[in-house]
């Protein structure tokens, strides 16, 4: 790829920027190993998850894990690691994609997500290359099922709070971990453990256990809303004795890795409850065919074509999102390799930290868009969608923790409006100019221009508008709170808000944009021209 062809964006820029539809990535400009790939992960849980679900629900010993090493065999965690390392060095399209059909397996999904993200990946970026040499095999073929320990009894949102503590011992040549871990997700068979305690108390520090380290216990399974088959348990440590070889990154610097590992959490969260919607909105449409009342199919009704409708809308906002975010990415990750960057792990490290913002936003929206539609579809079956024999009772429940894991909706929120507000006061993101012009622009009451004629017209002004009205709002909180408005957690909500949807919608009207250019000048079931990818008639 020559160097005028990758395009590096700042995180935020689209609030001042106007996106360009011809170069939205959409699924259907997937190459050929990217749509291979998710197409193997689609089949086998399609084939071997699903109808297990059952088993896996009731945690019958040896399914859940069976499985994962079972898809681990068929090379899925190999994705996301480089060639220099022996992986698959997927484009992060290509990963979403993968965790777009992971996320059509339920209780099978998040013991996936966790190996493939933040049980594994932290041994990935931040290892040693005698740390990697010991675990990395291991975690590709899922020989070793990995966890991710942060949460702690009295520290939730606040992780750097953890009361966990690591003592170093002379006599041992090891620290001795204490301390507590909560809701931890495949703990029940996991092998290797991402741990995160205080050394003396006060240094943040990331640990890697083994499942067989003397002192270390589980407690037992927690009894859950939703996601029953997922196996989540506390752990104790009492006593470890952990090799300094086994600390991951710097000590004293655990927090690197704890951030920068949630945002792939995020990143990876967001394509999987994508997956959800779209299975849940099928189940929801296929009921609503089949059920007649007054003697029509309920897909007749105004009301439920309503919810079909803002369904099928939330999906569409959810998969333009995801994917132009991993596109972005994609395209830092280039860019710096193309700048002489030697390092394989480095530019993805920087290009997930660049795109916090991005990655918060698709985990508040995807998350919240799941709970509207899986209600929704609830309230289409009826009193049916209340029974356990219909599938959307169970993600009616399963639904509700993705608004609290990989960082509550809260927490990112002021995530999203204190990062973009601190890189402009920092002259990183040049909002404040932004701003400063749509507020001279409203005082002199200019007259409203003529609304735009031809394809999506009025669709665009509506998205320029919503961007004005984000900054101008924006502007508004920080003039009047100023270094206070950081304890202003309601306004920042809903600045959050803003900016969520302006994203949404602005990758919306791309992505439709992009679609209709790749579509132009094609006969029926025809290959697209226009833009060199595949066309969205070929899928």
């Amino acid at each position: 790829m020559s160097e005028t062809t990758v395009r590096t964006v700042r995180s935020g820029s689209f609030l001042i920027e106007e996106g360009d539809p011809g170069s939205i990535f959409v699924p259907e400009h997937f190459d050929q190993e990217e749509s291979m790939v998710g197409d193997t992960v689609e089949k086998f849980v399609t084939e071997k998850v699903i109808p297990r679900l059952d088993a896996i629900n009731a945690q019958e010993d040896g399914v859940l894990a069976g499985l994962v090493r079972e898809i681990g065999e068929l090379g899925i965690f190999m994705a996301d690691v480089p060639e220099e390392f022996n992986g698959l060095g997927l484009s992060k399209k290509g990963i979403m994609r993968v965790a777009e059909k992971v996320g059509l397996g339920g209780s099978f999904t998040p013991a996936c997500l966790v190996q493939s993200g933040i049980g594994g990946l932290p041994i990935i970026y931040f290892g040693t290359d005698a740390q990697r040499e010991k675990y990395l095999e291991g975690i590709m073929t899922a020989e070793l099922i990995t966890a991710y320990a942060l949460t702690e009894p009295e520290s939730g949102s606040d992780a750097l709070s953890a009361q966990s503590t690591a003592v170093w011992d002379d006599a041992k040549n090891a620290y001795i971990l204490n301390g507590t871990k909560q809701f931890i997700t495949n703990a029940g068979f996991a092998d290797l453990f991402i741990v995160f305690a205080k050394v003396d108390g006060e240094h943040f520090t990331c640990f890697i256990l083994e499942k067989d380290m003397d002192g270390f216990s589980l407690g037992a399974e927690e009894h859950k809303m939703g996601l029953k088959g997922s196996s989540t348990r506390s752990l104790i440590f009492e006593d470890v004795a952990v090799p300094k070889e086994n600390v991951l990154g710097e000590v004293g610097k655990g927090h690197r890795i704890a951030f920068n590992v949630l945002n792939i959490g995020r990143l990876k969260l967001a394509p999987a409850v994508l997956g959800g919607m779209k299975t849940t909105l099928q189940d929801g449409v296929k009921y609503a065919g089949e059920r007649h009342q007054f003697k029509k199919p309920l897909t007749d009704f105004g009301l439920i074509k309503q919810k079909i409708a803002g369904a099928a809308m939330r999906i569409y906002c959810t998969e333009s999102m995801v994917y132009r975010t991993a596109d972005v990415i994609d395209q830092h990750i280039e860019a710096k390799k193309e700048k002489g960057e030697t390092d394989p792990l480095a530019p993805t490290v920087e290009a997930l930290k660049e795109l916090a913002v991005e990655c918060s936003i698709n985990k508040v929206y995807s998350s919240e868009a799941l709970d509207w539609i899986v209600d929704e579809m609830l309230q289409v079956h009826g009193g049916y969608g209340y029974i356990s024999e219909y599938p959307v009772e169970a993600a009616y429940r399963d639904s509700r923790i993705n608004r609290i894991w990989e960082g509550t909706s809260e927490i990112n929120r002021m995530i999203i409006t204190g990062s973009l507000l601190t890189r402009a006061m920092k002259g990183e993101l040049p909002l404040l100019p932004e701003i400063k012009k749509i507020t001279d622009e409203l005082m002199a009451r200019k007259p409203r221009g003529e609304m735009p004629e031809g394809l999506l017209g009025v669709e665009k002004e509506s998205l320029v508008n919503a961007k004005k009205i984000a900054l101008f709002a924006a502007g508004v909180a920080a003039q009047k709170f100023m270094t206070n408005l950081q304890d202003q957690q309601e306004v920042l909500a809903w600045v959050a808000d803003m900016v969520i949807q302006v994203f949404a919608m602005e990758s919306a009207d791309a992505s439709a944009r992009g679609r209709t250019r790749c579509s132009g000048d094609r006969g029926p079931g025809g290959g697209g021209t226009d833009c060199g990818r595949r066309g969205y008639a070929d899928h």
